[in-house]
């Protein structure tokens, strides 16, 4: 999905995360918000995983959500539920 596709809930986590940076005008992810040297894999409950690289994940509890965010991949929403998460750098490979 796109930003614009993204719950509305999502866009203010969005701008939520961007103001705690620092950025007071942007409301929207830049190619500078993803970070260079992160891999993110998650497993789900049923063994099956995804791994994005570069990605930006964003926690939001009060949902029981996370957010992972890619420059190229698109933006995913996932239930907190039963869902590993282990984040790790491209520097370790």
């Amino acid at each position: 999905m796109k930003h614009d596709d993204l719950p509305e809930r999502w866009k203010n986590k969005i701008v939520e995360y961007l103001r705690k940076s620092g950025e007071t005008e942007r409301v929207k992810l830049s190619a500078y918000d993803f970070f260079p040297n992160q891999i993110l894999e998650i497993k789900f409950e049923d063994d099956s995983y995804a791994e994005f690289r570069y990605p930006l994940l964003i926690n939001a509890p009060e949902f029981n959500e996370v957010g992972v965010f890619t420059e190229h991949c698109g933006y995913h929403i996932f239930n907190l539920g039963g869902t590993y998460i282990n984040k790790k750098s491209t520097l370790d490979e």
